[in-house]
């Protein structure tokens, strides 16, 4: 009778099923996790495109131009498709973490036996001796305090770096985007200044002012250019580098005169020949325009 309830108990082969199975169901979670993500990742991308295709016609560049509430929301999508990358790399690490999982669990409720082994050559778990009566005594597997300490340091361990991991690099980007950002508020902010202040100038002596005459300083030190205003133009050379475009990378605008019957001022943008500059400031072409 007492056999029969040691045979019914948890055996070492049931116990070692028993932790596979679960390590299964925490690799099941975790893929559905990386499912669920992959879901939101599609939505995401869909409302990006969806919000840049609006923002990159006529209405939608006029509205992210001229409201605040449009120029938020445009930096706001900006930051999104810059963490899109990384949501990506959290899926891959996802789905190899939970193809490990299910994997080794396969292999332990597969080979319980020979598993069960191994864990104990591992100290997680341990053999411990079971009464079952007078005449029947045996051995069973037993997760000791040790090594459940063990398995909580690993697991922490684990979730700690991969927190550390995407916490750092979303803070990274994150705040590269706020950099990008002032960044394009400093070249638009000083280079607009100084073309409403030409066309102030103009519109009384028809005639192009120097930085003097502007009222304006012929060094200016920005936090991310240095702007140089000389007879008839502006200059912004970058001081760090801004996204992929490197430092020392040039913007400038020139003034000049046109027109057969009446003067006209008009601006002559110029823009890096770095592709990756001309890509950080699409805008530059259609700065200072009037509205």
């Amino acid at each position: 009778m007492s056999e029969g309830k040691l045979e019914k108990g948890f055996t070492p082969v049931r116990t070692v099923r028993v932790l596979f199975a679960v390590i299964a169901l925490f690799g099941m979670f975790i893929l559905f996790m990386e499912r669920a993500l992959g879901v939101v990742l599609v939505m995401a991308q869909q409302m990006l495109n969806l919000a840049f295709a609006r923002y990159g016609n006529f209405t939608g560049k006029f509205a992210a131009k001229n409201f605040a509430e449009d120029k938020k929301l445009l930096s706001m999508l900006q930051e999104m498709k810059d963490l899109m990358p990384l949501a990506d790399t959290a899926m891959t690490i996802l789905l190899v973490l939970s193809v490990v999982l299910l994997v080794v669990a396969l292999v332990g409720l597969a080979l319980p036996r020979q598993m069960g082994h191994v864990l104990v050559a591992i100290k997680l778990l341990k053999w411990v001796p079971v009464e079952g009566g007078e005449d029947v005594s045996g051995e069973q597997f037993a997760l000791s305090r040790e090594s459940l300490k063990k398995m909580g340091i690993v697991v922490g361990v684990i979730l700690a770096v991969i927190l550390a991991v995407f916490g750092i690099r979303g803070c990274m980007l994150v705040a590269n985007a706020h950099t990008q950002e002032a960044a394009l508020q400093e070249l638009d902010r000083q280079v607009n200044v100084y073309m409403a202040t030409q066309r102030v100038y103009f519109k009384t002596n028809k005639a192009i002012g120097n930085a003097k005459q502007l009222g304006l300083d012929t060094l200016v030190e920005g936090e991310y250019y240095t702007f140089t205003v000389g007879r008839g133009h502006i200059a912004a050379e970058s001081k760090v580098d801004l996204a992929n475009c490197p430092a020392g990378a040039r913007w400038s605008v020139t003034a000049a005169t046109g027109g057969f019957i009446s003067r006209e001022l008009k601006f002559y943008r110029v823009l890096p020949k770095n592709q990756d500059c001309q890509k950080f400031t699409p805008n530059f072409k259609r700065v200072g325009q009037d509205r």
